[in-house]
């Protein structure tokens, strides 16, 4: 290694191969020289399971698929709209994987030679299958026709999967959710039933349905501080006295390269700083946010800066470094770097948000990937980015009024409700 902590190339090439430097390059260094440890990087963990070397597998394949023949416009659509529904990812994983027929269901099982081929457990009337499953199960239909009012009909040319997505796209948002929450529910009941010979009937699992949605709506009401009036996630300003540092990474797998952006904003939103950086032979896009986190603690050191809110949307790397314990994941070099730079400063924080509340530095990275070189502003920032953040600051001006106007009236309320029952008179 080089005296500034970095590989040293010219040495790796005369002992290895291209192909090996390159691996070698893409293993981060960090200051503080842990013990080396061998790392599986498929795992959050850095432990190998069967299950992570099966998913690397599968997803190597799926891959390679994907490249072999373009995925219908329509799909793309449904995938689109599966992602952005506001319900629980375990319920959107679940339907992704049986798009893609990757259940345990009998005829998969059959396949593996587990089991002969099964009908529906649920109906007992066809093989159950992913197009089954995603469609032509009786009770699957029976359900849709109580919740959705009216299932559309198509040609018989049409394949199962296909009447699905398009029956997904003609809803509106809350049918969507009900669609999707169904088909989840649905299998959840038939293991119940496979595996412990729970019964159920059509009425308890569309009272469940309901139930679910709506309990989804309450608890989306209930956390919507950081919610703008059009439901999504805004960005926030810290308190007075601090910065708060938005941070974000854009990856370019073919060359592994990263592109990492920080913006650093006041309490009132303004702009006190902001750079872009790049990061070669970055191995992938998980290591990639963790060096964009990594170099935000640099940028506010530089700056001078003793009151920090570290913000992003890698939910993986703030953990990490909120518990300090990274065990053998791959980014366990970069995290022992972190925590000494933490202790630079007066006080640092860390949180997670969603994509849509980080939207300045994912616009800030896009610009450094434009531009195709590192920088750093004062002042004056790219217009694309400054938009992004007028528009953060416009959401949460919005946001303040909504919340300020619903706590007066809440409080008129409150005194008319004294004056009527104890006969209370407030002084204006």
């Amino acid at each position: 290694m080089t005296p500034g902590n970095t590989w040293n190339r010219e040495v790796l090439h005369k002992l290895f191969d291209d192909e090996t430097v390159k691996r070698i390059l893409s293993i981060p260094i960090s200051v503080s020289r842990p013990t080396d440890v061998r790392v599986w990087k498929y795992e959050g963990s850095g432990e190998y399971s069967v299950k992570s070397g099966y998913r690397a597998l599968l997803t190597e394949l799926l891959q390679n698929r994907a490249n072999l023949s373009s995925i219908p416009e329509i799909y793309k659509k449904f995938f689109t709209g599966l992602w952005n529904l506001s319900i629980p990812g375990k319920i959107k994983i679940h339907v992704w994987r049986l798009f893609h027929n990757l259940v345990p269901h009998y005829e998969n099982l059959a396949r593996r030679s587990l089991c002969e081929v099964g009908v529906c457990p649920l109906y007992k009337a066809e093989l159950e299958n992913s197009e089954h499953l995603l469609w032509s199960c009786d009770i699957l239909q029976d359900i849709w026709q109580s919740l959705l009012g009216q299932v559309p009909s198509f040609e018989s040319s049409l394949e199962n999967r296909e009447r699905f997505v398009r029956t997904f796209l003609q809803a509106n948002e809350r049918h969507k959710k009900f669609i999707i929450i169904s088909i989840w529910s649905l299998w959840y009941r038939r293991n119940k039933l496979v595996h412990e010979g729970v019964q159920f009937s059509k009425q308890e699992l569309l009272g469940f349905i309901r139930g679910f949605e709506q309990e989804l709506c309450f608890s989306r009401e209930y956390t919507s501080q950081g919610i703008g009036l059009d439901g999504k996630v805004i960005w926030r300003p810290p308190n007075d006295g601090f910065v708060k540092l938005n941070f974000d990474a854009s990856y370019l797998q073919d060359i592994s390269l990263a592109v990492t952006a920080v913006m650093a904003r006041n309490y009132k939103g303004e702009i006190v700083g902001a750079e872009t950086y790049f990061f070669y032979e970055v191995a992938d896009p998980f290591v990639a946010e963790a060096r964009a986190c990594e170099r935000t603690l640099i940028f506010a050191h530089t700056m001078g800066l003793q009151r920090l809110v570290v913000e992003g949307d890698a939910l993986s790397v703030i953990k990490s470094i909120r518990n300090r314990e990274v065990g053998k994941s791959i980014i366990r070099s970069i995290v022992h770097h972190i925590q000494p730079l933490n202790r630079s400063f007066e006080e640092v924080t860390y949180t997670f948000v969603p994509r849509e509340g980080n939207e300045a530095a994912h616009a800030l990275a896009i610009e450094g990937r434009r531009r195709g070189v590192c920088w750093r502003w004062d002042t004056d920032v790219p217009n694309l980015v400054l938009k992004a953040v007028s528009k953060d600051w416009a959401a949460w001006v919005r946001k303040s009024q909504d919340t300020v106007g619903s706590t007066l009236a809440d409080l008129g309320l409150w005194k008319s409700h004294c004056r009527c029952l104890f006969g209370v008179s407030f002084l204006k």
